[in-house]
This record gives C-alpha cells, structure tokens and sequence, in this order.
C-alpha cells in the first residue's frame, strides 16, 4: 500500500512539473522566536537544588537558500531548501555557592527543508506544509557545565509546520510565515541523566524576501 502510495505521489508531481509554471530561485530572511519560556530547577542525584536556568532573550534567527516554485492553476508547491542559524541567551543562577548568575549564547545551525502548498490568486499565495529541520551544529555555553553533570542531546531530524501569505510581484517573492514545531525549547539539556526543557514548543516567526531566475 505504501508502495503504490509513493508511485502514485512521484506521479502526480511528475505530471505537474511538465504542466506547471516552475521558477526557481533563492530568498533569504529573519525569524524570531514566539516562545513563552518557564525556568527550571536542576537538581544533583541527592535531590540538592543546583541551578536556576531560564531564557534571558529569545534572539533574531537568519536563514538563506533556494526555492522551486510550481504553478497549476490555481495551485501552488514550493519545496525549499534553507541554511539556518538561531540564538537564545540563557541564565544559569547558582543556588548553592553564591557565585551569581552566569549568562552565555547558545547558536544552533540547521539545514530547514519546508514544502508549501497552497491557493494562488494573482499575486497572492496562501499555503501551509510541512518542514523538516536536520541538525549541523551548534555552539553552547551549557558545555562549560560539563564538570557538573550537563549531557547535551539534540536530534538529528525534527519536524514542524509552516503557514503564511506570500506575495509574487513579477520576480520578487516576498513571504511571511508562523512555524510550529513538534519539539520544545532546550529538550537538549540533560543533567545528571535527567532531561529538561523550557515547557514551551520551539516555534517562531518568520520572513523572507526571494528572487527567482
């Protein structure tokens, strides 16, 4: 079943490829996340309070890449392929030894491979799809935690959804988007075996310009 699902899909977006109206381009842009953070209480395996960690600032996310937009109709898909780079400064308070609060930027590196589909009338488009987000990278200030029982994990692939309204005007294309995602905010931080997170799913906004060829 599955099977004959797929040939059936490859098919139909085979025959709208011969027939659709197909600009690629690249595009580029910002986002910002839309998080409501809690703090958490890290605790050592004695059940000891240790630490204090919240979000002190929710930062300004970039991200550029390429895009093939297929027209049919009154119909849209437009998969992407998107580098993207996000930040958050984080708190960490001691609660045992007094040394204050200690604030550091985490950066995380993605490639994001969202496809939209959706209605185009004139210059107007209104879509919604999936997105995927495959992890490259990231520089964290939790690793300087390491002594003190920090693990970091972060998943290789995640998903999310993206909706919005895009504006074609000749070849520029100009999109505003809400992405939400299945994963929650610092899921990554693990002290002591235990997982923590912020209590709030990682989503954000976002928009972008693009040019297609």
């Amino acid at each position: 079943m599955m099977k004959f699902v797929l040939i059936v899909g490859i098919l139909v977006v085979g025959s709208m490829s011969i027939q659709a109206q197909i600009r690629p381009g690249i595009k580029f842009g910002l986002s910002t996340p839309d998080v409501q953070p809690e703090d958490f209480v890290v605790t050592d395996d004695q059940g000891v309070d240790l630490y204090r960690v919240f979000v002190d600032k929710a930062r300004y996310g970039l991200h550029g890449g390429v895009f093939i937009q297929m027209q049919l109709g009154g119909f849209f898909i437009q998969p992407e392929v998107l580098y993207n780079s996000t930040n958050f400064k984080y708190g960490i308070d001691s609660l045992i030894n007094g040394n204050g609060t200690n604030f550091f930027t985490d950066t995380y590196r993605n490639i994001d491979f969202p496809v939209m589909l959706g209605l185009k009338t004139g210059a107007v488009r209104l879509g919604g799809g999936p997105v995927g987000h495959l992890f490259l990278d990231s520089d964290s200030g939790f690793k300087d935690y390491e002594d003190s029982g920090f693990e970091g994990f972060v998943d290789d692939l995640t998903w999310g959804w993206q909706a919005g309204v895009g504006l074609d005007f000749w070849k520029l294309h100009i999109d505003v988007r809400y992405e939400g995602n299945f994963s929650k905010l610092g899921e990554q931080i693990t002290f002591f075996g235990d997982e923590y997170d912020f209590a709030t799913n990682n989503n954000r906004l976002i928009g972008s310009f693009g040019f297609s060829f």
